[in-house]
């Protein structure tokens, strides 16, 4: 069995020319490819320590890129610590809204496009459905995740939200709470007004063949609703996960072939009752499908709608608190920044400098 260290960062550099000169892929790709293959090594320089004792220490540089695996673990922390000054002592619903198979190669050709009418229709519909008073009658907080992938990491592009179990009421002085009915909607309302609405904002912003688009009307739009899950801070972890990952871990492959150059991995068959399966795949191929996850440009794939919507949260996030006359306050930040200490003498380093990459080579040819 292999060390799982930081095998993937080492999949990636050893078939990275292999994988370029087979697929040949567009600048995003190849961008995303070169940030992850220089992640943590001298190419991106480092910050450098210096004791008393005479002891220098180095740390390489990350690229913060987001599609980066060794990226990703402080990302999740700083945001769960972030999330849970905003959270509500209610429950949450947790909501998957997915896309049929038959778009997946237009969703491919015209991401931007499509990625924001998911979370546009997601979000109208959830919206529409909880103001009607009817079900709700009121304004919930939720945010939505945008996912890509599925176990085996081909192209499955679906939106994680996780909502309030109740909302604010429209004259403002009210919340109405249903953390205790076990019901928000139903979900065949909801998968049927997502449809139409999704439908029509893509067709609006991308062509859109009209076979394709009268052929979706006759698709089923899957959504699911799970069960509501009862403490906030729980919940915010809960969508950590979902928030800043990438399509595989280290904790998923299974052995690393670098003479066949094969990758075999773990995955969860949802088709044959959740049974754990291996897959081998070419290292070119397993870079191929991790890279059709690249996200367009600055796009935000997370995004926060009604109570939770950036402009005024947190005074609204202070009234709903105030309304549900609740003593609960999200606690302390748990994300610490660690302190370095010398590995020779024990004592704790002095401030850090910085090393560009070209001293960094002279430095340690030295």
């Amino acid at each position: 069995m292999i060390p799982l260290g930081n095998i993937l960062h080492e999949i990636f550099a050893e078939n990275a020319e292999e994988y370029i000169s087979v697929i040949r892929p567009a600048y995003p790709h190849a961008k995303a490819l070169g940030h992850i293959c220089s992640c943590r090594t001298p190419a991106l320089g480092a910050t450098a320590y210096e004791c008393g004792c005479g002891e220098r220490t180095f740390i390489y540089h990350s690229c913060r890129d987001r599609h980066c695996p060794v990226c990703q673990g402080m990302n999740n922390a700083r945001w769960a610590d972030k999330q849970l000054a905003s959270s509500l002592p209610v429950k949450y619903y947790h909501i998957v809204f997915t896309l049929p198979d038959c778009l997946n190669s237009f969703v491919l050709a015209n991401q931007r496009a499509s990625y924001n009418a998911l979370f546009d229709a997601a979000s109208s519909a959830i919206l529409k459905l909880c103001v009607d008073k009817k079900h709700l009658g009121a304004t919930p907080g939720f945010t939505a995740v945008l996912h890509t992938w599925g176990q085996t990491m081909q192209f499955h592009p679906h939106l994680h939200v996780i909502t309030t179990a109740g909302g604010l009421a429209d004259d403002g002085v009210r919340f109405v709470d249903k953390s205790d009915t076990g019901y928000l909607f139903p979900v065949k309302a909801l998968s049927r007004l997502f449809r139409g609405i999704f439908i029509d904002t893509l067709a609006k912003n991308a062509p859109l063949p009209l076979p394709l688009k009268r052929a979706l009307y006759g698709q089923d739009f899957f959504c699911y609703l799970k069960e509501p899950m009862e403490r906030a801070d729980n919940t915010v972890m809960y969508l950590a996960r979902y928030a800043h990952r990438v399509c595989i871990s280290d904790k998923r492959i299974v052995s690393y072939d670098k003479t066949g150059k094969t990758v075999t991995f773990s995955y969860k068959d949802n088709k044959d009752g959740g049974k754990q399966k291996e897959m081998t795949l070419t290292a070119v191929e397993f870079i191929r499908r991790f890279m059709l996850h690249v996200l367009p440009r600055r796009f935000m794939k997370i995004r926060h709608y009604g109570i939770l919507n950036n402009r005024g949260k947190f005074e609204r996030v202070e009234r709903c608190r105030r309304l549900l006359k609740s003593s609960w306050r999200p606690p302390p930040p748990r994300h610490t920044r660690r302190r370095l200490v010398c590995h020779v003498c024990g004592k704790p380093l002095a401030q850090p400098s910085h090393i560009s990459a070209l001293r960094l080579s002279f430095v340690l040819r030295c």
